[in-house]
């Protein structure tokens, strides 16, 4: 298996490994748990899970409460085909941090366990924490992001160039800002991630930036207070767009436009390996009727690649 498709237990590409900076990561409080833990990735990255899967048995045999290991477990039961263990791991992982860093009931909603949900807040914030000083050069070196230029493209396609009060959703370090900030008057941007608005703060492109979830977020912004809402690769992390969808058109004024990517689901909305949500075409059409907008803007478009290949997606405008 190439090593830039590895992954280290939670979904995580190995060459980044943000998840091992991460304190649920760092100790069990047993030393020789740990090692055995550490052993254990190195076998799960050799592409040998039974070897992992034994040496997660005995780690968890000193350490019968760490989450990271039973999550670690699950990982293996599922690359050895054992989904009963797999989903009874997870659970353990879950019950054992209920805050979900680990993204554990992901994992369970792809077994079938839990319904779809948004992905855990802790699960985001840790992800992106982890991945903050490097999120630049990599999504964009590597994957070839380009979902703020797609963005950009689409509402420049309606005639519209200037805007008095935009709000980048899951802002990150600021790409998108770097784009619109010449069209907008007033920039804010919301993240759940400190380090990502650490980032995007040091640019000095923002007139107004956040720490929290987009519909905090949202639900503390005056009705009909901004014209433009902007979300780029960050609805892969929403199930049920319909509640975000309603709390944006109570945010943006008559005429105002939400602008976002997403990845294509062939119905509704998958979660898929990578843990992040897909939406189908006719799903987006459907919510964004229902919450009152205007379908202005409904394109494939890839926002980024994998493995060398575009991710298929979709670029879209809505108009209230």
């Amino acid at each position: 298996m190439p090593r830039d498709k590895l992954r280290l237990f939670n979904g995580v590409e190995m060459h980044d490994e943000p998840a091992r900076s991460q304190p649920v990561f760092l100790s069990s409080g047993d030393v020789i748990a740990d090692r055995r833990f550490a052993h254990a990735a190195d076998y799960m990255a050799g592409d040998d899970a039974r070897a992992a899967h034994d040496l997660l048995t005995q780690t968890l045999e000193l350490a019968p409460h760490w989450p990271a290991a039973w999550f670690a477990l699950g990982e293996a039961c599922l690359a050895l085909g054992w989904q009963e263990k797999a989903r009874a791991a997870f659970g353990r992982a879950l019950a054992a941090a209920p805050e979900d860093a680990l993204g554990a009931s992901l994992k369970l909603a792809q077994l079938g366990v839990m319904p779809p949900a948004p992905a855990p807040e802790a699960y985001v914030k840790r992800l992106f924490d982890g991945y903050a000083d490097r999120f630049e050069s990599h999504l964009v070196g590597r994957l070839a992001y380009r979902g703020p230029r797609l963005m950009a493209d689409a509402i420049a396609g309606l005639g519209r160039t200037r805007f008095a009060r935009a709000i980048d959703l899951g802002c990150g370090t600021g790409l998108c800002g770097e784009i619109f900030r010449a069209r907008v008057q007033h920039l804010a941007g919301v993240d759940l991630a400190p380090r990502m608005i650490a980032r995007a703060k040091a640019k000095g492109i923002y007139d107004h930036l956040a720490v929290g979830s987009l519909e905090r977020f949202l639900a503390d912004e005056a009705a009909a207070s901004a014209d433009l809402l902007l979300a780029g690769d960050v609805l892969i992390y929403i199930a049920d767009l319909a509640p975000l969808f309603a709390a944006a058109f109570r945010v943006l004024r008559s005429g105002g436009l939400f602008a976002f990517t997403v990845q294509t689901a062939e119905s509704g909305f998958l979660l898929g390996k990578d843990l992040r949500y897909a939406h189908a075409a006719g799903y987006i059409r459907d919510v964004a009727a229902n919450a009152g907008f205007t379908l202005r803007v409904l394109e494939n478009a890839a926002a980024r690649q994998e493995a060398g290949s575009d991710v298929p997606g979709l670029v879209a405008v809505l108009e209230k």
